[in-house]
């Protein structure tokens, strides 16, 4: 009686925690996450070298999360999480006095005010995602996870295609700077209904009965786990190649002369992907296991970087062409989300162990997409002059970061074919269930 207590109180904090996470998906797209932020910043004359600068600061602080693991598990997941979530809300609306600071005391000034508030703002939410990664582990079943993540996304996705759909028509009316600060503003209000809706979620209670220490060797323990090792190699190597897109709204408005309001409504494309393909990715996550999801997902996207290499910039259907690869794009996270995470929980973690694995898995995964943003910004201003034209072809500074993710993605599938996997079923298995269940269905 009591573990179906449990079940039922596990099953309504997903729910809360969906709710949350949808909420959530509007403060992201609407503030430093996306294609609005990256034009916000080119609005303001930042030299890209510099926005990967910033960029960087997202997931680089990720490397703090192994020496706070002994803190969140003494003081508890959730509280830590719900305090630092709040505070990143509330350091981002300094953004909106951003334009009043510039008019005051010039750029300069302006840009080490917006330097510092990201800067403050990823520690936070380094802090916050440490603590969440613990906490995940409680309130979703494995036998759900799957499921959880894909009905998570499809929710958050719709959120988020809301949200992009009044971003575009904002920033395509609109001009200057104040444009940024409205939706800004309206991210901020949900950033909050989205903290207040996650305090329903059970579990993460402090585990009072350790002493609080940090334990170097115990932090690192699980650097052991040569599995572990391969799931990382394999995640870092497709995060940094992932991450190198990161420049494409400023590749879409300078190399493809898209308008602002067009390159935002790109990612309508990117999040109809994860509403799309969610439930199929989920069903097949809890069905095969992660590892066939994740690789298939990631031979799949492999596809992507080759054709933004390939692609004739003069061609008449070109926004069609871009829509079609951001929604592939957005499919195939989902089936990275999907495929990891229960790699991760359902196969590598045992349950004590559990703040010890996600910190480092954290701070790895900070380290690969960190040093993306910061490698592509330089990449592109070396390379600014490069330019290498083969009939319809054109091959530029870009035209090598598209390369680079493509061989990152290989080497992601390499990596990860060597990771156990969390059900006994192979990636060719699946493809066979595939086609067989098309070729029942034509």
């Amino acid at each position: 009686m009591n573990e179906q207590i449990v079940e039922i109180r596990e099953i309504k904090g997903m729910y809360w925690a969906i709710a949350s996470e949808s909420f959530n998906t509007i403060f992201c797209y609407l503030t430093v996450f996306g294609s609005v932020f990256l034009l916000f910043l080119n609005e303001l004359n930042v030299p890209e070298q510099r926005i990967g600068l910033l960029l960087s600061f997202f997931p680089f602080f990720g490397i703090i999360a192994p020496f706070l693991s002994s803190y969140v598990e003494y003081a508890g997941s959730k509280r830590v999480f719900l305090s630092c979530w709040l505070t990143r809300k509330i350091i981002v609306t300094f953004l909106l006095l951003l334009p009043l600071i510039i008019n005051k005391f010039g750029y300069n000034v302006g840009i080490i005010y917006l330097t510092v508030i990201i800067m403050v703002f990823a520690f936070v939410r380094a802090t916050a995602e440490t603590a969440y990664y613990a906490w995940l582990k409680e309130f979703v079943p494995d036998q759900l996870r799957g499921k959880y993540i894909a009905l998570g996304s499809t929710f958050a996705s719709t959120a988020g295609l809301l949200a992009i759909f009044f971003a575009s028509y904002i920033i395509g009316k609109g001009s200057g700077i104040e444009r940024y600060m409205l939706t800004i503003g309206i991210g901020c209000i949900a950033g909050f209904i989205s903290v207040f809706l996650m305090s329903f979620v059970p579990g993460g209670k402090p585990a009072r009965e350790k002493e609080l220490s940090f334990n170097i060797k115990k932090v690192l323990d699980p650097l052991k786990d040569k599995n572990f090792i391969n799931f990382l190699c394999g995640i870092g190597f497709g995060i940094f190649g992932l991450s190198l897109m990161v420049f494409l709204p400023i590749f879409a408005k300078e190399k493809l002369s898209f308008l602002p309001g067009h390159i935002v409504f790109l990612d309508n494309a990117t999040i109809l992907g994860f509403i799309l393909t969610g439930f199929l990715w989920g069903h097949l996550g809890d069905r095969f296991g992660g590892r066939p999801v994740i690789i298939t997902g990631l031979l799949i996207y492999c596809l992507v970087p080759l054709f933004w290499l390939f692609l004739p910039r003069g061609e008449i259907f070109l926004f069609q062409i871009a829509l079609a690869l951001y929604f592939i794009a957005g499919s195939t996270q989902v089936a990275r989300t999907v495929g990891s995470y229960r790699i991760m929980y359902a196969g590598i973690i045992k349950n004590s162990e559990t703040i010890y694995y996600t910190s480092i898995y954290y701070a790895w995964i900070g380290l690969a997409g960190g040093f993306a943003p910061l490698f592509a910004g330089y990449t592109l201003k070396i390379l600014s002059d490069f330019h290498f034209q083969l009939s319809y072809i054109t091959f530029d500074a870009y035209s090598i970061l598209f390369m680079i993710n493509f061989l990152c993605q290989a080497g992601a599938i390499i990596f990860l074919r060597k990771v156990k996997s969390d059900k006994q079923f192979t990636t060719r298995e699946l493809f066979f269930k595939l086609a067989q269940y098309i070729f029942e269905h034509q």
